[in-house]
């Protein structure tokens, strides 16, 4: 696309704030930028204004808007064109509009030659210059002491004059160096994010739990509607239809005074609700409804021709997890107008703790919320009703993704920008040789990365590997079947989101952090706003204060930080598997030891192997700990309903029926016909301790096929594999509980009282 084609366009007024600047169409959004430009910088000399990607044309045409520093702030940014990159360029535009908007605000300041020596010096005396004055002088500084002057010196006399009223000036002479000490500053934010890092570290461990327990909890509930909505399946006469189970319910504690106090609290609780879809709620609250929308309910016109399912909650909102008030409140919407004043008040509460004035909410429809449309219709029934409503699948896979980004940026310490890149195209296997002791143990270790661009890094050859951990793996997994599910059983390629800082780097793939894709492509991968959007989301209701008691919430780049502090200082990770892991280089230093900075003699396939080991190893201890905190273990009553199911056995058939884990507590005939695979996961299982070998032998066995399985891409089997594995998890630990209390002499199970086959005449099936 030609400037001239540009100029040869109508640059009447333009109403900016209708174009949409995501849709690809560069043409018009450059037109608008030509219409809201000052008409003596249209021609300005060896200026190229469709250089302007369409992000920072946004930003100049709808936030600069009528600034008297307009034409400067467009004319410096359009000099650095080249040398900043769209994101960048966006961010300079905002930082130096800040800048100017604030002396324009305090000073009075209209016009560049206000800008005194006495201006700037008051400027950088404001409260110790702050991080986003700072942020903005510096910009300011690289603009008008580098990118304009290179630009000026291509310049005849004739042509200066003509852009003369449109220069920002530089600072005057030493007034940086004299006048900002931008070290001290700079050090005063490294200190802020450590402060933060220190508080959050030794929650790691927690946080890496309470994500995964947070996702299962919610995984059940969606599992329950699902069921629900399979028994009105053909027949919606049902509808409305009431359901309930049980759920433990996971909490942190409220009374901690210190971090070291913090700890995960359960409690049981009986979770009921009612599905509906909208046509049975319209035809049950017709007094809430017009005529017409009654009459379309019931002959199943227009929007009632396809049922829209979703959930009422019968319990007090405090049960719904964590996020009930977010829901009641509709925080979860940009905008809630059925609130009454009460309510409004409320809702900005849980705003203000969540850090946000406008509502949490995602930009892909499907993901916290169901969509706009559907969103408005359960806020106006929730409104007249009083009742609790929500759709379970778009909050299931708002968690669901949720605990994908938590868990990676808290197991490999990945930025933001390489969190947007994780493909499914972009996976890679490594098999290493364990070692102990520097010695080959002759067992083979399977790791798997992702090959991304890290920050600095522009180009295809300039790739790194990020590990990425089972539990992460898993997650990802899901990810992709739920969008294949979407999209007729593929998985879309997609463009990068706009507002991803390499999306100039990076091509259109098929990104696994996507939601309803469009045809083309251009729409459906996530950006930033999204995930901090459901960051924050899925660790709402934890609190976070530094020492001075500052609140702040949670981001990517903190849990990056954290990541490295608790692998390098807590699990004794190498420095530089850690410097491997962050993509930093390190630097010898004078004494002779390693920091995470620039370059060095590193990068050598040997200690490429020691890092990824280094780092998978403290993955896996990190998994195994949150593991543990999964397994639901028998109690007394359980054991006690055991022993009357193995009295009821023996009282019958006079012996104990016995099993490859223990002995059968079912009286009749075998309820699994043929497929008795171990009798694992059987209700009627009554588990001996004394067979924890045989337990163990099947978990390594059926965990390598499942692997297997996988390698081979048969998912769905090595699925069935799994969940195998994870029962004989769940029987390994009831076994060890029984037979610590056997030991202390607590309990002594029946079956170690009644007579019964011989322990070596069990016969095990594969």
């Amino acid at each position: 696309m030609s400037q001239t084609s540009v100029k040869e366009t109508d640059t009447r007024s333009t109403n900016t704030s209708r174009l949409n600047f995501s849709d690809g169409n560069h043409l018009l959004h450059v037109q608008a930028l030509y219409a809201w430009l000052p008409a003596d910088l249209r021609d300005a000399p060896l200026i190229d204004w469709t250089r302007f990607p369409s992000s920072t044309i946004a930003y100049l045409t709808n936030s600069v808007d009528n600034s008297p520093f307009a034409g400067h702030i467009a004319l410096a940014l359009i000099c650095a064109a080249g040398a900043l990159k769209g994101s960048s360029l966006k961010t300079a535009a905002a930082l130096l509009n800040g800048l100017l908007r604030r002396m324009q605000q305090k000073y009075d300041i209209h016009s560049p030659d206000e800008l005194t020596h006495q201006t700037w010096q008051a400027v950088v005396a404001e409260s110790g210059l702050p991080p986003e004055l700072f942020s903005g002088l510096k910009i300011y500084k690289h603009l008008t002491t580098k990118h304009l002057p290179d630009y000026l010196d291509q310049l005849t006399q004739e042509q200066r004059t003509q852009i003369q009223p449109y220069l920002l000036p530089s600072l005057p002479r030493r007034f940086w160096q004299d006048q900002v000490d931008a070290t001290a500053i700079e050090e005063a934010g490294k200190r802020r994010r450590k402060e933060k890092t220190d508080v959050l570290a030794p929650l790691h461990h927690l946080l890496v739990a309470l994500v995964r327990l947070r996702k299962q909890a919610v995984e059940r509930m969606h599992h329950a509607y699902q069921e629900a909505r399979k028994q009105v399946a053909s027949d919606d006469a049902l509808l409305p239809l009431a359901f309930a189970y049980q759920e433990e319910l996971v909490t942190v504690n409220r009374d901690a005074r210190t971090v070291s106090e913090l700890r995960l609290e359960k409690r049981q609780a009986t979770l009921s609700f009612l599905l509906w879809d909208r046509r049975s709620w319209v035809l049950c609250h017709q007094n809430d409804y017009s005529s017409t929308t009654t009459y379309e309910a019931k002959n199943r016109l227009k929007e009632f021709a396809r049922p829209q399912f979703f959930l009422q909650f019968l319990n007090p909102v405090e049960d719904l997890f964590w996020f009930g008030n977010l829901i009641k409140y509709r925080v979860h919407q940009m905008a809630a107008t059925t609130l009454n004043s009460d309510e409004e008040r409320r809702r900005t509460q849980l705003l203000q703790e969540l850090g946000l004035k406008n509502g949490l909410e995602c930009r892909r429809p499907g993901l916290l919320s169901p969509g706009k449309d559907f969103s408005n219709i359960l806020s106006h029934a929730m409104t007249r009703s009083g009742a609790v409503l929500f759709e379970p699948g778009s909050i299931y896979r708002a968690v669901l993704y949720g605990a994908a980004l938590a868990t990676i940026a808290l197991t490999n310490g990945s930025r933001m920008t390489e969190l947007l890149q994780i493909s499914a195209d972009r996976f890679k296997m490594h098999s290493y040789e364990e070692k102990k002791g520097g010695q080959p143990t002759g067992e083979q270790r399977l790791i798997r990365l992702q090959l991304l661009l890290p920050k600095g890094k522009q180009t295809e050859e300039e790739r790194k590997l990020f590990l990425i951990s089972d539990g992460a793996y898993a997650l990802l997994r899901e990810i992709a079947q739920l969008v294949r599910e979407a999209h007729a059983g593929h998985l879309p390629v997609v463009s990068p989101h706009v507002h991803n800082t390499k999306a100039e780097d990076l091509k259109p793939e098929r990104y696994l952090f996507q939601w309803a894709a469009t045809a083309d492509g251009k729409l459906g991968a996530l950006g930033a706003v999204d995930v901090t959007t459901l960051l924050r989301f899925l660790l709402f209701g934890l609190e976070f204060r530094t020492k001075q008691g500052e609140p702040f919430a949670v981001s990517v780049h903190l849990l990056r930080h954290v990541m490295a502090t608790v692998a390098r200082h807590e699990h004794e990770v190498p420095v530089e598997a850690v410097a491997y892991a962050l993509h930093h280089t390190p630097r010898r230093t004078r004494d002779g030891s390693l920091t995470i900075s620039s370059a060095t003699e590193y990068y050598t396939e040997e200690s490429e192997e020691k890092a990824l080991l280094a780092i998978a190893s403290f993955q896996t201890d990190l998994e195994t700990w949150v593991s543990s905190l999964e397994v639901s273990l028998p109690d007394e009553q359980l054991f006690s309903r055991m022993d009357e199911d193995l009295r009821s056995v023996f009282e019958r058939w006079h012996t104990l029926l016995e099993t490859a884990l223990g002995f059968c507590g079912n009286t009749n005939l075998c309820p699994r016909g043929y497929n008795r695979t171990l009798c694992i996961g059987c209700p009627y299982l009554v588990l001996d301790p004394r067979k924890r070998p045989v337990a163990a032998h099947w978990r390594t066995a059926y965990a390598t096929h499942a692997e297997q399985l996988e390698e081979q891409g048969n998912t769905v089997d090595a699925h069935q594999y799994q969940l195998l594995v994870r029962d004989l998890d769940d029987h390994l630990a009831s076994m060890d509980l029984l037979q610590a209390s056997i030991e202390d002499g607590t309990r002594t199970p029946l079956f170690l009282r009644l007579p019964s086959a011989l322990y070596d005449e069990v016969i095990t099936n594969a």
